[in-house]
């Protein structure tokens, strides 16, 4: 009876030993694969920063590179603004020249018919023979019929110097001498078709040439600008 009794109480220890010693590897293995979670965790999180951190960096880089984009487009559409408006300016400037100009040869296109006028008036040291001598000699360089009528004004009259002009400038022409109101001074040569006007108003008629002309002894007025 004490022997059976031995053996059970042997039997009881062995088993609550193995319990322990169960629940021990138990709880060991438990803590084992909270280790591994754990360790497995931190290797996940870390990944996942040094990702994060790579996409910021990344996207920093990408957000300076567009600003600087940005920026150099803004500089280039800032600078063709302002060559544009300096060429707007420019034009303007060269505009407004050019009318000042127009203005100032059409002033002295005035000037140059009023000088006529005068010299025809005064006729000082023999001005209207001067005048005929070149009316004769342009119309002897174009005229190609040899009967010529010349106009002049009611108040002046061909003399004996007017017609040893014609004899040495245009000796085979036939001169008709014609006094015209409508030649207030000066001579208006013809011979058919051909004309030769050297009144005021035909001597200044090619006004943009005698303009040209004037305007080379008018100082530059062009406004240096900025380029």
């Amino acid at each position: 009876m004490i022997a059976k009794t031995s053996e059970k109480s042997s039997d009881s220890r062995a088993t609550a030993d193995n319990r322990t010693h169960n629940q021990e590897s138990l709880e060991a293995l438990l803590a084992h694969v909270d280790e591994r979670c754990r360790e497995r965790c931190d290797e996940i999180a870390g990944r996942a920063r040094d990702e994060a951190d790579r996409i910021r960096r990344t996207a920093r880089d990408r957000a300076a590179e567009l600003l600087r984009e940005v920026r150099a487009r803004e500089r280039r559409n800032l600078h063709e603004q302002i060559r544009a408006e300096r060429a707007r300016q420019r034009s303007r400037i060269r505009q407004r020249e050019l009318a000042e100009r127009r203005a100032v040869a059409e002033k002295g296109l005035e000037h140059v018919r009023s000088a006529l006028a005068a010299l025809w008036q005064g006729d000082a040291d023999g001005v209207r023979a001067a005048w005929l001598q070149r009316a004769l000699a342009d119309a002897r360089a174009v005229m190609t019929v040899d009967d010529w009528v010349v106009r002049h004004p009611e108040g002046w009259s061909p003399d004996d110097a007017a017609g040893a002009l014609v004899e040495r400038i245009a000796q085979d022409a036939r001169i008709e001498w014609r006094p015209d109101p409508a030649v207030g001074k000066g001579f208006v040569v013809s011979a058919g078709k051909a004309v030769v006007d050297a009144t005021p108003a035909g001597l200044t008629a090619r006004g943009d040439r005698i303009a040209g002309v004037l305007l080379a002894e008018v100082p530059e007025m062009i406004t240096e600008t900025a380029s």
